[in-house]
């Protein structure tokens, strides 16, 4: 898609206090009966689509770790000091979704840094698809600027009406509507903006039917119009009969009050995050009483185990059987579920990568999860995992 600076709306409303988060929460119930069930026909696979990581120790300029396209090309990054520009080399598109996960530097002694990315713009180039992405590290009633590594995953689709899994994604303008969209279904979607920092989205005719909660969210904030900083996550989600309604909140990163910005949301319900199905792919919810289709991966379906980490250093994810295609060509991400401004991200404690094979077992090595104002502190996330 061209570049999104023309696009971006003012979003400098001032901010209200957290409490109206409560009573939005509250609202949702209240809407589902509005929307009926839904089940069709679902779309294309996915047209173009690259993914790849960041060393936070590695070169640059240079390829991204892992990293490979729908082209058949790696990805590139340059940048320092927490910006980056990285390149999709021949998979340009109008539109589409990006997600970025930022990953702790390797080595680093002690409680490792309360860091995050965010994508400022993606755009096309050419043939290629271009992310920005700056990363920050939360300090005391600051932010600031920091070198870190991340995982990025970029897609975009049509529909054509052939018969694949369930994907549905979109990226907010901040506002009430949308700058991308997909359902699997060929049904749009639409937003709600409740309040500053607060949207409901409908995603029709996805994931199971009835009620029952099924699938993976993930959701990345982008830079406000202001160029502040700022990180989104996932609030509440409610099933409405196969019409998904996640509610989306974002934070300004520095005075945690909530804040409107743009936003990048993607749904997926037994496959991975790209919309496909290759062999090793899994996602979880930690979340108490999470359903059982929300912790799935594509060999031994919902088997996934966590342990409590050290802290700081947070909870490793266990994803069975599929860590044979941890290498080469392999992603993460992590979103952040519940009320106020708490975040999470990958880590890795004691050095190596943020992800790799155990004995034939996916081992996502820490997810790290802090409050608000940096400290470390439990929440509950979502995390997907993708490869080749």
């Amino acid at each position: 898609m061209s570049a999104t600076a023309s696009a971006r709306a003012d979003l400098g409303r001032p901010p209200r206090r957290f409490r109206i988060l409560l009573t939005l929460f509250a609202l949702v119930a209240g809407v589902v009966s509005a929307f009926l069930p839904v089940k069709a026909a679902h779309a294309a696979l996915p047209d173009v689509w690259g993914y790849g990581y960041l060393d936070p120790a590695g070169p640059l300029p240079g390829p991204l770790t892992d990293s490979i396209t729908s082209a058949g090309t790696v990805g590139q990054v340059s940048g320092s000091g927490g910006s980056y520009l990285v390149r999709f080399p021949n998979v340009a598109a109008p539109q589409g979704v990006v997600h970025v996960t930022a990953v702790a530097k390797t080595g680093n002694p002690g409680p490792q840094p309360p860091a995050w990315c965010e994508p400022d713009q993606y755009f096309v180039s050419g043939p290629d698809e271009m992310v920005k992405v700056s990363c920050w590290v939360q300090g005391a009633g600051t932010v600031s600027p920091f070198s870190t590594g991340f995982s990025i995953n970029w897609v975009s689709a049509t529909f054509a009406g052939a018969p694949t899994p369930d994907l549905a994604y979109a990226q907010s303008d901040g506002a009430a509507g949308l700058l991308s969209q997909f359902d699997s279904v060929g049904a749009p979607l639409s937003v709600g903006h409740m309040g500053v920092g607060v949207w409901q989205i409908k995603l029709p005719g996805v994931g199971p039917t009835g009620t029952t909660i099924g699938g993976d969210l993930q959701v990345t904030g982008q830079i406000q119009a202001s160029g502040a900083p700022a990180r989104c996550k996932v609030g509440a989600w409610v099933n409405a009969g196969g019409t998904q309604l996640p509610t989306v909140l974002c934070f300004d990163a520095v005075s945690g009050a909530p804040a409107d910005t743009r936003w990048t949301l993607t749904y997926q319900y037994k496959l991975d995050l790209r919309g496909l199905s290759p062999f090793g792919w899994g996602y979880f919810w930690q979340h108490a009483g999470a359903p059982p289709l929300t912790d799935f991966d594509s060999v031994t379906s919902w088997t996934t185990v966590t342990s409590a980490g050290v802290p700081p250093f947070g909870i490793t994810v266990l994803m069975p059987g599929i860590g044979v295609t941890a290498t080469p060509y392999s992603e993460a991400n992590v979103t952040a579920f519940g009320g106020g401004p708490g975040f999470c991200r990958l880590g890795e404690p004691g050095g190596g990568p943020p992800w790799f094979n155990s004995g034939g077992t996916l081992q996502i090595r820490s997810v790290d999860c802090f409050t608000g104002a940096g400290a470390p502190g439990p929440t509950d996330f979502f995390v997907t995992y993708t490869s080749k």
